[in-house]
């Protein structure tokens, strides 16, 4: 996916070079003129790591003669070197920062998506994530939620038509589906329901994903086993109020996705650091 559209995460490291290096990088050009210094990547915390490609990319925009040895094609690692990055000194303290800030921001979200996807304990159960990213950032954010064991949820508004509880009522709900379905007939409807009257006047239409948005672990499972007594092709999203303390309790009703926004909108940074061999 990010390869895909690389010029969207391009676009992203031109404004990082430029907000880090627009007037140049005087200390580095007064002190350091080794032509061939060997610096390592150092990971300071278990993590999964996600941003590697980027990492390198930056580093080849500054210096196109920097090298990289001894890097693993592993996502999943413990503290220690991950790799080397060998060149012009001054060109590597250069970009340092700018890759590091990559790295450390797509390895939080894959590190923090992994952790939460663990505790799940429901091979039936996806996670996923929502559009709470970044601005700008989406496409890297999403990126790395892959990364970690998730699944990417709509990339942006116009993926999936998404009815939220304050968009309709019980008069207009079959007139909104219905224009829907006639404007846009190759995208899925998702609907959010927050209690059992929304749910059970959903029910009689014609969606294919209901989201159970903040209902409590007492009443899921009741408004789960509606729903598939009613037509088990309908996919079942769980969303709001569900973190690391209950989500193995809700992922137990077998929904067929739990999304999540933390995982993107909070995640703790990963700590690297690029230290001189």
């Amino acid at each position: 996916m990010i390869f895909d559209k690389f010029h969207l995460v391009e676009n992203l490291i031109n404004i990082a070079i430029d907000e880090d290096l627009k007037h140049g990088d005087p200390s580095s050009e007064i002190i350091y003129s080794n032509p061939r210094s060997n610096y390592c990547l150092l990971l300071k915390e278990d993590a999964v790591i996600s941003g590697i490609e980027v990492f390198k990319y930056i580093f080849k925009k500054i210096d196109n003669d920097i090298e990289f040895v001894n890097f693993k094609e592993d996502s999943f690692y413990g503290k220690g070197i991950i790799g080397n990055v060998i060149g012009n000194e001054s060109s590597i303290l250069s970009a340092e920062r700018t890759a590091l800030n990559f790295l450390q921001r797509m390895s939080s979200v894959a590190s923090s998506t992994n952790k939460l996807k663990k505790l799940i304990n429901n091979e039936k159960v996806e996670l996923i994530d929502t559009r709470k990213t970044i601005p700008g950032w989406r496409i890297l954010d999403k990126y790395s939620v892959l990364v970690g064991g998730g699944k990417n949820h709509r990339m942006n508004l116009g993926e999936l038509i998404m009815i939220k509880d304050n968009h309709y009522d019980e008069k207009n709900l079959g007139k909104i589906i219905e224009n829907g379905k006639s404007k846009f007939p190759e995208l899925k409807i998702e609907i959010e329901v927050e209690n059992t009257t929304q749910l059970n006047k959903v029910m009689d239409e014609d969606v294919d994903i209901i989201m159970l948005d903040n209902w409590s672990l007492e009443t899921v499972g009741e408004a789960i086993k509606t729903i598939r007594d009613k037509n088990k092709d309908i996919l079942i999203e769980l969303s709001g109020g569900i973190n690391k303390e209950n989500i193995a309790d809700y992922a137990k009703y077998s929904p067929d996705f739990i999304s999540s926004g933390s995982i993107t909108h909070s995640p703790k940074s990963i700590d690297f650091s690029l230290e001189k061999n």
